[in-house]
């Protein structure tokens, strides 16, 4: 987003706001190698759950500063997510080597034709990515848009608590970062398949490279995750999501599934997918790799794991 640029720091805090609770992750980075320094999962008021940007931002704040009070975060940076449901994305196809002017002016002249508001009501921004392999004279150009009034909101949370909104992302981005701290030098055979379980949905989400290519909300019901028709209906459903995105055209095999959100607290659904579905399943942990905090208790921490994975990318893009 504009005038959001990011920074390099000792420390700083990943923010997700969920329609039920807010998750923040402090981290570190010394020679190198991230330390998670604390993290937090606070409820918000039921109250709060259909629309967050709905309800005044000084709601949310009071909860966001009692998870920061309770971790005694030591960050003033901070990196915020908006929910992908309020953010259009768009991939263009642009001539390599334009100044920066004529970059601006052909990404709004095209975000006219994609976005269906007026450009002025929007927060744009946009980042140039690789050369594309079959024409090295053409550019991607990921387009980024959310109306004014989410960018705001979002930001008004992170003052309120007295931190400084350094980048307000994109939240299939960070999650893609997370995935990137779980798989940091192994040699995977293909991509990610990540399923995010909610309180009301199920997405599945594949990432790779480090990006969100494929998405899909999973139709598995409201059923515990311990019970053994939802172990059954999340394979079926996951089986053939994965099935219509190999005959879909995108490039890549799964390599790996990984369980994040609540249910995916029970080890016993990935030992039940990976046995139903042949592919290597894991609980999300993007924390493994990295140095605790002497405070941190790691069984709590294995615990939590699963429910901080977007918030922990979110950190982590306060480093680059």
């Amino acid at each position: 987003m504009p005038g959001l640029l990011p920074q390099t720091g000792h420390r700083c805090v990943g923010v997700e706001i969920s329609q039920q609770a807010i998750k923040l992750v402090e981290l570190s980075r010394s020679r190198g190698r991230f330390k998670l320094q604390a993290y937090a999962v606070e409820p918000l008021p039921a109250g709060l759950v259909d629309d967050q940007t709905d309800a005044e931002a000084k709601s949310v704040v009071a909860v966001f500063i009692r998870a920061l009070e309770k971790t005694q975060v030591l960050a003033s940076d901070a990196i915020i997510a908006v929910p992908d449901g309020q953010v259009i994305c768009k991939t263009l196809e642009v001539e390599a080597g334009l100044s920066e002017v004529e970059l601006e002016l052909h990404v709004r002249l095209e975000a006219e034709q994609y976005i269906p508001c007026a450009l002025d009501d929007m927060a744009l921004d946009f980042e140039v990515q690789d050369h594309l392999p079959g024409d090295p004279g053409l550019v991607s150009v990921l387009i980024v848009a959310c109306r004014q009034e989410v960018l705001e909101w979002h930001c008004s949370v992170l003052t309120g608590a007295g931190l400084i909104p350094r980048v307000v992302a994109v939240q299939a981005h960070a999650l893609a970062r997370g995935i990137g701290a779980m798989t940091v030098g192994q040699a995977l055979s293909g991509t990610v398949a990540v399923v995010d379980f909610a309180t009301h949905t199920t997405l599945l989400s594949i990432v790779q490279q480090d990006q969100v290519i494929y998405s899909r909300e999973l139709h598995c019901g409201q059923a515990s995750a311990g019970a053994q028709a939802f172990k059954t209906t999340i394979a079926e459903a996951l089986e053939r999501e994965l099935g219509l995105f190999v005959h879909s055209g995108v490039d890549g095999l799964i390599g790996m599934i990984v369980l994040a959100g609540e249910a995916a607290r029970d080890p016993v659904l990935a030992q039940w997918i990976e046995s139903r579905l042949g592919t290597p399943t894991r609980i999300a942990n993007p924390f493994a790799l990295m140095e605790l905090d002497p405070s941190l208790t790691p069984e709590a921490l294995l615990c939590d794991a699963p429910v901080l994975l977007t918030a922990c990318g979110l950190a982590l893009r306060g480093f680059s």
